[in-house]
């Protein structure tokens, strides 16, 4: 219940306050949160020490800090998508690496979208739909069913379909043989095991490509939409995939939402 009165207040908060006051209040709830070591922290702080071995205890507490300030303002961002159109959506976004995924949409094949939770990837999501990409996405369904079905109906107001059934593997498949694209994050465990097994093993039986990705908050209301080359599921067996997602986690770890233990090192 605490999580439904939460989404339901944060979404108030964005109809009827000014962005900038959104905002205030949105990082001062942060900064609360934080105060208090929720478990979330903890699991946060652990995993920067798996990423950043050799940074001070403090500087990965810095940067855990960051992470939950990006969190509350990448979620009142979220919210505000059901009042952008296409072109403002498209205004409020650079691309980092278009030939990379100008390369993958011209494959013409199926694509795995491999992303983390860094930064916002609903908007990385709904931004690629907006572009025409025949998009579903691999996602854990929320405990509360109104929060899950909260999430569902703005994803498919953007486009952005989620697979769902167990097993999830003949659904994916299924819509990477069709040369669709699938999004998922390599920052947590799937359904079927390790994402990162699971990306690779996908990849090889479809023929689909592996086009490592993330959204990155570059400012308030904006972002940088940031592709590396695509991979080859040879590339992936070889451990491609999960290097390229480390990297972004490597330089961006203020943005990173690990708030959940890893099953496996990112790298």
């Amino acid at each position: 219940m605490l999580a439904v009165l939460g989404y339901l207040a944060a979404d108030l908060l964005v109809r009827v306050l000014p962005a900038g006051v959104a905002n205030r209040l949105a990082l001062a709830l942060a900064a609360l949160a934080f105060a208090v070591r929720p478990p979330a922290r903890a699991a946060l702080e652990a995993n920067l020490a798996r990423l950043m071995p050799d940074a001070p205890v403090q500087a990965r507490r810095v940067r855990a800090r960051e992470a939950f300030d990006h969190f509350a303002l990448s979620l009142l961002d979220f919210l505000r998508l059901g009042r952008l159109d296409q072109r403002a959506l498209a205004g409020a976004i650079e691309v980092r690496g278009a030939e990379h995924l100008e390369r993958a949409r011209a494959s013409g094949r199926g694509v795995i979208v491999l992303s983390a939770h860094l930064g916002n990837w609903e908007w990385g999501a709904a931004w690629l739909a907006a572009r025409g990409a025949r998009l579903s996405v691999v996602a854990r369904p929320h405990p509360h069913p109104w929060v899950e079905r909260f999430f569902a109906r703005r994803r498919l107001a953007r486009g952005v379909g989620v697979l769902r059934g167990r097993p999830i593997w003949p659904g994916a498949a299924g819509a990477l043989r069709r040369h669709e694209w699938i999004a998922l994050m390599g920052d947590r465990c799937c359904a079927e095991g390790s994402a990162w097994a699971w990306a690779s093993a996908l990849a090889r039986r479809t023929g689909a490509l592996v086009l490592p990705a993330v959204m990155l908050r570059v400012a308030p209301g904006r972002y940088a939409a940031c592709f590396e080359a695509p991979l080859t599921s040879e590339a992936c067996a070889a451990g491609a995939h999960r290097l390229a997602v480390h990297r972004q986690l490597e330089r961006h770890p203020g943005q990173w939402f690990g708030f959940e233990p890893l099953p496996e090192s990112p790298a």
